[in-house]
């Protein structure tokens, strides 16, 4: 078959055009930094691309919310901790106040040691992280203990989710910590019992109360147990977040970014190859008819 000089001239033309292209599109992935900058250069891994993003985005939240998650709890702990002390304080003031042999005197400084150890109680349910009251449950924006002591939060779980499907509870409720709301037991009530027996000298009253102060402070105790087994849960599951997002940054990498020397490298030969075409058209435009009639 005979290839006429029109024929040849399109191939070197197309050819121009193939390595113009390619030569366009690695000055792009130079500029950018990106194999993919568009979704028209690749469809399909443009499309993983931003699927991976969003995953990262998404990780991102989960890491935020698990922040947040570990201050409340890291919060809470101090605030519980000092709770047992005043109650450990409270037991140990009680023990030395049920004995017959305390005067008046002793038990007005007594009560007046009581009353401040209640205060100290209230001031550490209305502890606050960034403005929320931590023990308030839904109800964060205001105190949840008044001075005397009553609870006005909710008993309302806070939970943050910290991987698809997976949420943890942060919070932990004042009412059933502190008031014994549920079941448990109500700590301040028994600080007011011991108080009142000591202001009408009832020995009896006071000694009564010491076994609810030994449950007071097991109650703490358990809630303590309990938060550090969610710290333990927010711990992990950061882990599992970091090491996911690491993993998608790679693997985002390997799509998207460029191996900057390759490149480099490609567009030189590109570069020479369309001398060389340029080269190749010039002697096929200087073919004339008498090149063909020898």
């Amino acid at each position: 078959m005979r290839v006429t000089q029109n024929t040849t001239a399109n191939l070197v033309t197309n050819n121009l055009q193939t390595i113009r292209k390619r030569t366009e599109d690695l000055q792009q992935q130079a500029s950018t930094g990106y194999k993919v900058s568009t979704a028209s250069d690749d469809p399909v891994t443009a499309q993983q691309i931003l699927h991976m993003k969003s995953l990262m985005t998404a990780g991102d939240q989960y890491a935020r919310n698990i922040s947040n998650g570990i201050a409340w709890l890291t919060m809470s702990e101090g605030a519980m901790s000092e709770l047992g002390n005043v109650i450990t304080r409270a037991k140990e003031l009680a023990v030395a106040m049920s004995s017959e042999t305390n005067n008046a005197n002793s038990r007005a400084a007594a009560v007046n040691e009581f009353k401040e150890l209640k205060a100290q109680i209230i001031t550490l349910g209305n502890t606050q992280l960034n403005g929320r009251y931590i023990f308030g449950g839904f109800k964060n924006d205001t105190p949840p203990f008044d001075a005397s002591g009553n609870f006005n939060g909710t008993d309302d779980a806070i939970m943050v989710e910290v991987d698809r499907g997976s949420s943890v509870q942060m919070n932990y409720s004042g009412g059933q910590l502190i008031r014994g709301t549920g079941g448990g037991t109500d700590i301040i009530s028994s600080l007011d019992n011991i108080i009142n027996a000591l202001g009408a000298d009832n020995t009896s009253g006071v000694q009564a109360e010491l076994s609810t102060l030994d449950n007071a402070l097991g109650q703490v105790l358990a809630t303590r147990t309990d938060l550090g087994a969610r710290m333990s849960h927010f711990n992990a599951a950061n882990n599992i977040v970091n090491d996911m997002k690491l993993s998608l940054t790679k693997i985002t990498s390997d799509k998207q970014d460029i191996d900057l020397m390759q490149v480099i490298s490609d567009l030189s030969k590109q570069q020479t190859a369309y001398q060389a075409a340029v080269a190749a058209s010039a002697k096929v435009s200087q073919v004339s008819l008498l090149d063909y009639l020898r």
